[in-house]
């Protein structure tokens, strides 16, 4: 695939500005944020853990999302879908009574970081919800655990990089998501975790990928500064900040050489490159326009 190919692939059918303070977090130097995260990691405070315990789902987040990915779904490929791969963290997983109600027949979760909740309770609490919004989640009386309520709901908890993806059967997802979960996978990792997406998924089946380019200490783009011997360190990863540094062209590079054929259907750009180092490291050099496009949502077809 030539660079001029790659660059026709990104452009995106609707863009969205950036809203101002997108992803900025604490209203603190970005320095200072990375210090902190990377002292608490260096005493052996896991930053992810922190995140997720801080992060307390919502509805939107639990039924208004999967019902988006079902109306995209349907749209693209003329059907519901009746299987599903999910990627992301553990607690995605609290998802598991909401898309049982949709109708998916099997589900998959591929974990990427941890932090599935192990207690019964919190599921019980989203079966509760979605049958409040009419949907008819899987009765969780009796289940103990988290393990009783993923069989309960059919799905499967996956762990351990690309590898955990061979316990799906070749062709068996009509529907795989991401969301702010492939940015996260080490480099070396990425490729591989492609190529059993392509071997997973069905032949006319789709996948969903919201995808953030942007840094965690700022919302610009400080960790292009950065040699990769740095930010790929593991104290960068348990400071639970570690991204890939890929761009949108590189995803889109990337799924195509795995055999997917790929689309852009929206993205949230900058008008200019956001607070970052005046030339990146060699090392996190890309094309400049991916230095504009804050998130993007990937859709990727088997073909191409």
């Amino acid at each position: 695939m030539t660079a001029r190919e790659t660059e026709r692939a990104t452009l995106a059918a609707r863009l969205a500005p950036v809203p101002a303070g997108y992803a900025r977090g604490l209203r603190l130097p970005w320095w200072l944020k990375l210090g902190a995260r990377l002292a608490l990691a260096g005493l052996g405070r896991d930053g992810q853990r922190a995140w997720r315990v801080s992060r307390v789902p919502e509805p939107a987040w639990l039924i208004g999302a999967p019902e988006l990915w079902m109306a995209r779904a349907q749209a693209v490929l003329g059907r519901r879908p009746r299987s599903l791969l999910e990627i992301g963290p553990g607690r995605m997983l609290l998802r598991a009574p909401v898309l049982a109600a949709m109708g998916f027949e099997r589900i998959w979760h591929a974990e990427v970081g941890g932090g599935a909740p192990m207690d019964a309770a919190p599921y019980r609490a989203v079966a509760k919800l979605a049958w409040d919004r009419g949907l008819p989640a899987p009765d969780l009386a009796g289940c103990r655990d988290h393990r009783a309520v993923l069989a309960r709901c059919r799905t499967s908890l996956l762990a351990g990089g690309p590898a955990m993806l061979s316990a799906i059967p070749d062709g068996a997802v009509d529907l795989v998501v991401s969301e702010t979960a492939l940015e996260h996978v080490r480099r070396e990792e990425l490729v591989p975790l492609l190529a059993q997406l392509r071997r997973v998924t069905v032949p006319d089946g789709l996948g969903l990928h919201w995808i953030d380019f942007h840094d965690h200490l700022s919302g610009g783009l400080q960790h292009l500064r950065f040699s990769n011997a740095f930010w790929a360190s593991p104290l960068v990863g348990r400071a639970g900040i570690y991204l890939n540094r890929l761009g949108l062209s590189g995803f889109v590079f990337r799924f195509r050489r795995a055999g997917f054929s790929t689309a852009v259907p929206e993205a949230m750009v900058w008008p200019v490159p956001p607070p970052g180092p005046r030339r990146p490291h060699p090392e996190a050099m890309r094309p400049a326009g991916d230095d504009l496009v804050c998130r993007a949502l990937l859709e990727v077809r088997p073909g191409g």
